[in-house]
């Protein structure tokens, strides 16, 4: 998990993690901000539903996607 790629390209967008995670939870994806933060902090893992809504949210490319939640695993 890349925390600082992440927050940084969220940071980018302008919108407050808040924001984001309603988002996710307006695409029908449960999330409350405590568990953005737990997976965020590597006290549980994203699900995959919850990373196809978070790169939408984020408009995150396929590359940034592999770089942030996949990089550890194949690596």
């Amino acid at each position: 998990m890349n925390k600082g790629m992440l927050l940084g390209l969220i940071k980018q967008t302008g919108t407050p993690v808040y924001k984001v995670v309603s988002e996710i939870n307006d695409m029908g994806i449960p999330m409350t901000t405590s568990t953005f933060y737990k997976g965020l902090n590597n006290k549980r893992e994203f699900k995959a539903n919850e990373i196809v809504a978070l790169s939408k949210v984020v408009n995150l490319n396929r590359e940034e996607v592999m770089d942030i939640f996949f990089k550890e695993m194949v690596s």
